[in-house]
């Protein structure tokens, strides 16, 4: 049983999950592709830092990015 754990301890790399044949049609389904979660990603994540700096009182007055 615990062999059956060893598969999960390492995490896999956004290259390796997109080259995954189940995610294209996964992509598809939600109306992205590759790049386009790619881009998506790279957008959340400069949003993130963005608001890394400022408290949540802050956050809650400010209009969304977008």
């Amino acid at each position: 049983m615990a062999g059956r754990w060893n598969c999960c301890r390492s995490e896999s790399s956004l290259e390796d999950l997109l080259d995954d044949e189940m995610m294209a049609p996964v992509l598809r389904s939600s109306g992205f592709d590759a790049r386009g979660l790619r881009e998506m990603m790279v957008e959340t994540a400069r949003r993130i830092d963005g608001r890394a700096g400022r408290s949540v009182e802050e956050d809650e007055y400010l209009p969304e990015d977008g």
